[in-house]
């Protein structure tokens, strides 16, 4: 009887969660954006800096460098910082709105997302009464798979070998 109440839960819980993914991702995507958006207005700002002066980005910051001032030569590596920033978002945000599929962009997610913002994600996500079929089924898929393994640990601790070679349970 717990036996199948363990595994009704499990396959319950593996469902609602997983159907959740979709709805994380968006999430994740939205903040990605805005986090490219703040981050391409700082870059924007220097580089209208930089051609008020007559220089482009990378002089501009070679300027701040070469500075004898060695707060200027930390916004240099600030700079080039968020260059770097700007283009590995820029490269997600791109590879995501090119995805075919929510598994897809969970998988780009998993493989390239930005700690920073999966975690900003994962503490403000709350779990919403929507579900997502396919991921669902896949949740109920791994609920079941979990139980399975659960109840093998279990049931190889209660088999004993009798002197003539048969399990008793």
């Amino acid at each position: 009887m717990i036996r199948h109440l363990f595994l009704i839960l499990l396959v319950i819980a593996g469902g609602i969660g997983a159907s959740q993914l979709p709805s994380f991702a968006r999430a994740y995507e939205q903040r990605l954006g805005g986090a490219l958006g703040e981050v391409q207005k700082l870059v924007d700002s220097f580089t209208g800096q930089a051609q008020a002066e007559g220089l482009d980005f990378d002089a501009l910051v070679e300027r701040h460098r070469a500075s004898p001032d060695v707060a200027i030569r930390a916004t240099a590596d600030r700079m080039t910082a968020l260059a770097a920033r700007r283009s590995a978002l820029a490269s997600e945000a791109t590879a995501l709105a090119a995805a075919p599929s929510s598994v897809d962009k969970l998988a780009i997610i998993a493989t390239k997302g930005d700690n920073e913002l999966l975690r900003d994600t994962i503490d403000t996500f709350e779990i919403t009464a929507t579900l997502d079929p396919a991921f669902g089924l896949a949740g109920v898929g791994i609920g079941w798979l979990v139980y399975g393994l659960v109840a093998g640990l279990f049931n190889r601790r209660s088999r004993r070998m009798t002197p003539g070679g048969l399990i008793k349970r």
